[in-house]
């Protein structure tokens, strides 16, 4: 699946998203950091737009700073990352936890299992078409 399918699917399996104009405005990029990302780090296409979305509706956010989630690097923690950053982190998550359910987890609270984020993780593998 491309990042182009899987945004449309996510799209219209939803009644409402924030941000729509700038999502609308910024589609094309979302698309192809998405496909990049996912090829690059081996990340489920459609559960890293799942994560972008729940994180900072793919960095439309006003407070998000065009963040996907997760910062940069372990050195620049309040630094804004893109989809590439959060692919990492959940490639790094699924090495560790070796699932994708753990991914999810690990990448919200840095442990394979996620006390008190079920809700999270439920949203994001089910936005993202992962079980």
């Amino acid at each position: 699946m491309t990042a182009a399918e899987a945004l449309a699917a996510i799209l219209a399996m939803l009644s409402h998203v924030l941000y729509e104009p700038c999502i609308a405005r910024r589609r094309e990029e979302i698309v192809a950091d998405a496909d990049a990302a996912s090829r690059e780090h081996g990340v489920p296409v459609r559960l890293l737009l799942a994560v972008g979305l729940l994180e900072s509706h793919w960095g439309c956010a006003p407070a998000s700073g065009g963040c996907w989630g997760a910062p940069r690097d372990r050195d620049h923690r309040h630094s804004a990352g893109r989809a590439s950053h959060a692919a990492s982190a959940l490639a790094l998550g699924h090495r560790r936890c070796r699932t994708w359910r753990g991914a999810v987890s690990h990448f919200r609270c840095g442990m394979c299992v996620c006390q008190g984020r079920e809700r999270y993780v439920a949203n994001v593998l089910r936005i993202g078409g992962e079980r």
